[in-house]
C-alpha cells in the first residue's frame, strides 16, 4: 500500500467517505452557520430596553445550559444512539430558540435560554460519536478535521449573515436560526444511520469513575485554571464588544466584520500554520496562544478607529491558532494513564464551557462601570493565563520534554 493510500489527504478523504458522514458533516456546517442567536443576543435585548448586566445575564443563562447540555449529550447518546440525540437537540433547540423571539418578561427569557443552551449542545457529543462510529479509524484524524474546516466555515458566516438579518428584522435571527435547526433534525432522521447505543453497563461503569486522582494532579488543575481563564476572556467579543461599538457610534455591521475575521483566518491559516506550530515546544504554544487571545481584546480598548478592532482580532485569532491545536492534544497526553483521558478531555471542556457562561455578567457588569476596564481585565488575565498555563505544561522531567 503506498503512502497515499495510507495516508490520503482531505480531498482524498472527504471522495472516500460513506453517504451518511458526508451529510452529517455538511449538516454540522450549515447548522453552525444558521447558530446566530448567542452572537447578537445581548444588542437584541438592549434594543428592547433591557440594561447591558441584565442581557448578559440572559447570556449566560444560555452559556449555563451549554454546559449542562455537554454533560447531559453523551449520556442521552450513550443510551438512546447518536441519531435519536441529534435528531432529539435540533428539534427542540430550535423550538426554544423560536420561543426565545417571542418571549420578553425578564424571567421567561432566563429559562428559555437555559434551555435553548442546553438543547443547542447535546447534539454535539452525538455528532462527534457518529463520525467515530462511521469513520475507518486510519480516516479518523481527518475526517474530524473535515468536521473542524466545517465549523469554522459556519462560524465565519454566521455573524455577517445574523447582522444583516438583525438589520432587517430583529426577529429575523430566531426565525433563521429555528429553521435551520429543525431542517437539521429532520435530514438527521432521514440520512442518518441508526447505530446501536452504548450499553447500559458500559454506561454505568464510566458513570461511575472518580476524579479525586485529577484533583490530586496539581499541575493540570493550574491547566484547567488557564483553560478557564482563556474562555472567560475570550467570550467578551460576544458579551461586550457589540456594546463598545454601539457606544463609539459605529454601525453593528462592523461587529459582524471583526468577528468573520477571526473564522476567516482559522480557516484560511490553521490547518496550514499547524505543522509549524507544533515544532513549538508544546508548553510555549499553549501558554503563547493564552497570552495573545488576551493582547488581541486588550487592544479593544483603544480608541483609535475601527483599524484597531481589525488588528485586535488578528491577534487574539492568531493566539488561538497557536494553542487550539496543542490543547486538543494536552489532557491525553497529560493522563498518567489511559483509562484516565476521557476524565482529563472532560475536565478541561467543562473549564472552558464555565469560562464562557461565566464571562458575559461579569464583562457587562464591568462594561456599565467603565468600557474600557474591560479590555483592560482582558489584557490582565492573558498575562495571568500565560504564567498559569506556563508552569501547569511546562516539562519537568527528560520523558515530559521528549512527549512535548
Amino acid at each position: 500500500m503506498s503512502r497515499a493510500e495510507r495516508h490520503p489527504g482531505p480531498l482524498r478523504t472527504l471522495r472516500q467517505l460513506p453517504g451518511p458522514l458526508r451529510v452529517l458533516l455538511c449538516g454540522i456546517a450549515l447548522n453552525r452557520m444558521g447558530s446566530f442567536v448567542a452572537l447578537f443576543l445581548v444588542p437584541y435585548l438592549t434594543s428592547h430596553g433591557y440594561k447591558p448586566v441584565v442581557a448578559g445575564t440572559v447570556l449566560t443563562a444560555f452559556g449555563l445550559g451549554a454546559v449542562t447540555g455537554s454533560f447531559a449529550g453523551g449520556s442521552i447518546t450513550g443510551r438512546y444512539g447518536a441519531r435519536t440525540s441529534i435528531v432529539f437537540s435540533s428539534a427542540l433547540s430550535s423550538l426554544a430558540i423560536a420561543l426565545l423571539g417571542m418571549v420578553t418578561a425578564y424571567v421567561p427569557l432566563l429559562l428559555i435560554s437555559c434551555a435553548a443552551g442546553v438543547f443547542t449542545q447535546v447534539y454535539r457529543p452525538a455528532a462527534t460519536t457518529l463520525i467515530a462510529e462511521l469513520t475507518p479509524p486510519d480516516r479518523l484524524v481527518m475526517t474530524s478535521a473535515a468536521a473542524r474546516f466545517g465549523l469554522n466555515v459556519g462560524a465565519a458566516a454566521a455573524p455577517l449573515l445574523g447582522a444583516w438579518l438583525l438589520g432587517y428584522s430583529d426577529s429575523a435571527i430566531f426565525v433563521v436560526n429555528a429553521v435551520t435547526s429543525m431542517g437539521f433534525a429532520v435530514v438527521a432522521r432521514i440520512a442518518l444511520p441508526d447505530t446501536a447505543p452504548a450499553t447500559r453497563g458500559a454506561a454505568a461503569v464510566a458513570a461511575s469513575e472518580r476524579y479525586a486522582d485529577l484533583l490530586r494532579d496539581r499541575r493540570f488543575l493550574l491547566v484547567i485554571v488557564a483553560m478557564f481563564l482563556t474562555a472567560f476572556v475570550e467570550v467578551q467579543y460576544q458579551a461586550v464588544l457589540p456594546l463598545q461599538i454601539e457606544q463609539r457610534g459605529l454601525p453593528l455591521a462592523l461587529y459582524g466584520a471583526v468577528a468573520a475575521v477571526n473564522g476567516a483566518l482559522v480557516i484560511l491559516l490553521e490547518l496550514p500554520l499547524t505543522p509549524f506550530i507544533q515544532k513549538l515546544p508544546m508548553h510555549l504554544a499553549l501558554a503563547l496562544g493564552t497570552a495573545l487571545i488576551g493582547g488581541g481584546l486588550w487592544l479593544f480598548g483603544f480608541s483609535a478607529g475601527a483599524w484597531l478592532l481589525f488588528v485586535g482580532a488578528c491577534v487574539w485569532t492568531f493566539g488561538e491558532i497557536i494553542s487550539a491545536p496543542s490543547i486538543v492534544a494536552y489532557p491525553a497526553l497529560a493522563a498518567p494513564q489511559p483509562a484516565m483521558r476521557s476524565r482529563y478531555i472532560g475536565a478541561l471542556v467543562t473549564a472552558q464551557m464555565a469560562g464562557y457562561a461565566v464571562g458575559p455578567s461579569i464583562g457587562t457588569a464591568l462594561f456599565q462601570v467603565d468600557g474600557s476596564a474591560v479590555w483592560a481585565m482582558c489584557g490582565i488575565l492573558g498575562v495571568i493565563g500565560f504564567a498559569v498555563m506556563w508552569h501547569g505544561t511546562r516539562p519537568t522531567s527528560a520523558a515530559q520534554a521528549e512527549m512535548a
